[in-house]
């Protein structure tokens, strides 16, 4: 293993004593994320500016930093610093990951005092490859450093069982009480002080309900909404299903492409998308919003396919779960602008924590409750709604469990891909077991949307301008 040239510099002019280790990825299921070698010695560190100039955070990385107690310690208005300045950082240095070492770049250097209670600090150099280094040594290359309270436990998840609406209902209104400092009595709908539930999606979940409901009476709804009905219908001629033109209405993209299930659902999820508009600004790094929904509402319904006939879920709900899977993060930027900013420099931050765990401490709640309870009450099925409120729970295993670890898995699958956004995380094979998913069939299915990245791409863009 060889250290890089400019931290082996760093070592010797300061007489470093220290180690090397090979640390592999450890899997934490109960924590939903992946944390490489990371455990509570583990240093972590986070490059940061304002007006003033560049500061570095050295924290444990088993901990989230905390920006708002950053600022109560420095009055500065701080944010990380671009993943392309990062990375220019490391080609001057001349390393894969910029370990937590102060005098490798200069900077003002603030570090987490937790970290002074450990007897030896890891320093992460790339891939496993981590420095050991004695607590006294570190103390030494900490000398000049401003020492202080700058981290927050990540928060544990907390599941309120089979009455999820209620007490996620009494959390939002509490968070929402504590952001606007008023007394909250209005019921969830007007508290989130959302536009009205679009006339065609209201049809739309009326038709849902009917069990009698034709293809055309589908059709007709579709086709009242011009917009929703180009998109439709382009959806049936994109290559990903195998067509290459020839559909020209509503009616043939049902029957002989689509299927009704797939397109009163794909129109459902297209129709509350298009409510809220998507934010320009979002965490740095973070696959685009409806990049990201139609890469997860394919996998979905890839992944329908890789589970036994008689205990999969229907692929049209497999598909909506996917294609709203992240609706809240449209409620929190409409809603709560401030706040949605607040969290997005906080994701930034802290590249190595689930947002759902940062949303959790910034704001008591996450979006996926906000969403849910939403969802729910805009009359959307049960089992979407609570895929979506527990996607991050994999510990759930009450009623609709099934397509919450089908959202899971999904999310953690794209991600190893490069889409999404969050740490990296290890397949979880454990998950797929638990609902009868073919691990196989699971990875084919992967390729095969991996491989219709071009079709798939122009469909998130034809959302993005029509939404």
């Amino acid at each position: 293993m060889a250290i890089p040239s400019r931290v082996q510099q760093v070592l010797e002019d300061w007489n470093v004593k220290y180690t090397l280790a090979n640390k592999t990825p450890l899997y934490v299921s109960s924590a939903v994320f992946t944390m490489q070698g990371m455990t509570e010695n583990a240093a972590q560190i986070c490059v940061l500016e304002d007006d003033i100039g560049q500061v570095q955070v050295i924290f444990p990385a088993t901990s989230l930093l905390d920006l708002n107690a950053l600022y109560a310690a420095t009055a500065r208005q701080l944010s990380p610093v671009k993943p392309e300045e990062i990375n220019k950082l490391k080609q001057r240095l001349q390393v894969t990951e910029l370990p937590a070492l102060p005098q490798l770049t200069g900077l003002d250097t603030y570090v987490d005092e937790a970290l002074l209670g450990q007897n030896e600090i890891s320093l992460h150099l790339g891939e496993s490859e981590w420095l050991q280094v004695p607590q006294n040594d570190f103390q030494t290359l900490i000398s000049s450093s401003r020492i202080g309270h700058y981290t927050a436990e990540i928060p544990h998840s907390r599941l309120p069982g089979s009455q999820w609406v209620q007490t996620d209902i009494v959390q939002i209104n509490r968070a929402v009480k504590n952001f606007t400092e008023r007394r909250i009595r209005q019921r969830l709908e007007e508290t989130l002080d959302m536009p009205p539930l679009p006339e065609t999606a209201q049809q739309i979940i009326s038709l849902r309900m009917d069990p009698n409901a034709e293809t055309e009476q589908l059709s007709r709804i579709v086709e009242r909404d011009p917009g929703l009905a180009a998109q439709v219908i382009s959806w049936a001629n994109s290559p990903y299903y195998g067509m290459s033109g020839g559909i020209s209405s509503v009616k043939d993209a049902v029957v002989r492409v689509l299927g009704f299930d797939l397109v009163i659902n794909l129109a459902l999820g297209l129709a509350l998308g298009r409510t809220l508009e998507v934010p320009k600004q979002g965490p740095t790094g973070y696959t685009p919003f409806w990049t990201q929904s139609v890469y997860t509402a394919a996998l979905m319904s890839e992944l329908v396919r890789a589970m036994p006939v008689k205990s999969r879920p229907s692929q049209g709900m497999a598909y909506l779960s996917g294609l709203l899977n992240n609706f809240g993060y449209l409620i929190l930027a409409h809603v709560f602008p401030p706040h949605f900013r607040l969290v997005n420099r906080h994701v930034d931050a802290n590249p190595h924590i689930n947002r759902y765990f940062i949303e959790q401490h910034l704001l008591g709640i996450s979006r996926e409750q906000i969403s849910s309870c939403l969802l729910k009450q805009w009359g959307l099925p049960e089992d979407v709604c609570t895929a979506i409120r527990y996607q991050n729970e994999p510990a759930y295993a009450e009623q609709h469990h099934q397509l919450a670890r089908m959202l899971f898995i999904v999310q953690r699958m794209l991600r190893t891909k490069g889409i999404g956004g969050g740490p990296e995380t290890e397949m979880p094979l454990e998950l797929m077991a638990s609902i009868q998913m073919d691990e196989a069939k699971a990875l084919a299915g992967l390729e095969r949307v991996i491989e219709a990245e071009e079709a798939l791409q122009a469909m998130a863009r034809q959302l993005s301008q029509g939404g």
